[in-house]
């Protein structure tokens, strides 16, 4: 038996699966922006990230965890973290979680690879050398300006990858529920972001303080 993996995203809205780099105007190509940018984090970073890996992939992958807008879009292997993410947003309404089929479009070197110019998008597995990557069973899909279209394409829109994509909708009204049940099952605000910010978030939820 051949076992596919998946990959789980959860959030509020429906489809615009882009990067950050690319949601506000997925039109302009931020290629070269994104490299000066990268070169700026090097030189100004140095002594604040000094354990990660050598690359730049494995410095985007950091950076993306501190709020850096990237051609990086987060996933997890464990769909559970994914609900916990699409209903834990203050954004009301109803949310979503996406499954991805990793097999065709996994990408194995990646690492040795320029990841500004990817020639298609692909998902790849990070390097553990993060607490909150560990925390979350993080993966990445990493996206591509496609040239021919003249912007990046969101996934639902990609023929690449639409065919491996699924959507499930979780109605408004049972998102409180569901963050109770996975609460039972170990996945909260705590265990998704492995820190005092994690936990003060959720004491914050666990006794509705305002």
């Amino acid at each position: 038996m051949v076992c596919h993996p998946v990959v789980f995203r959860g959030q509020t809205v429906e489809g615009g699966l882009l990067p950050s780099i690319a949601r506000k105007n997925p039109n302009v190509d931020t290629t070269e922006l994104e490299k000066q940018v990268i070169n700026q984090l090097k030189l100004q970073s140095a002594s604040m990230l000094s354990s990660i890996g050598e690359t730049d992939l494995d410095l985007l992958v950091a950076a993306q965890h501190y709020g850096l807008k990237t051609r990086l879009l987060d996933w997890t292997t464990n769909p559970l973290m994914a609900l916990w993410f699409a209903c834990s947003d203050h954004q009301k309404g109803d949310a979503y979680v996406y499954g991805l089929e990793a097999d065709s479009l996994l990408e194995e070197d990646v690492y040795g690879r320029d990841p500004f110019t990817p020639l298609k998008t692909r998902i790849i597995q990070p390097r553990l050398n993060n607490p909150r990557i560990i925390a979350q069973q993080g993966w990445f899909t990493l996206h591509r300006y496609a040239k021919k279209n003249s912007k990046f394409v969101p996934l639902e829109q990609n023929t690449e990858t639409k065919k491996h994509l699924n959507e499930f909708r979780i109605p408004a009204g049972s998102r409180g529920a569901m963050l109770g049940a996975l609460e039972r099952h170990g996945i909260s605000s705590k265990t998704v972001f492995p820190d005092l910010v994690g936990l003060c978030n959720h004491l914050n939820w666990k006794h509705e303080l305002s």
